[in-house]
């Protein structure tokens, strides 16, 4: 890194997503009341891509580094 960084190696800000989209299945799962596990499931089933994947991606892609997205990602 440099002090145009904070010598972390990277300027600015890079986010990382996670977006539900509300499928039938989903909306269903819901009015159901079902367990966010369930949920979660469904929807990765459906494609959507979780905010660690993002994570991961934008680490392979030189966007961040692992310890970043975990800072974000840890429950």
């Amino acid at each position: 890194g440099c002090q145009k960084c904070g010598n972390v190696g990277y300027r600015g800000r890079t986010g990382i997503h996670e977006l539900l989209v509300g499928t039938d299945e989903i909306k269903s799962l819901i009015q159901s009341r079902a367990k966010m596990e369930e949920i979660r499931k469904q929807a990765i089933k459906d494609g959507m891509t979780t905010l660690m994947q993002d994570g991961i991606r934008k680490t392979l892609l030189g966007e961040t580094d692992l310890i970043q997205v975990r800072k974000v990602c840890i429950k």
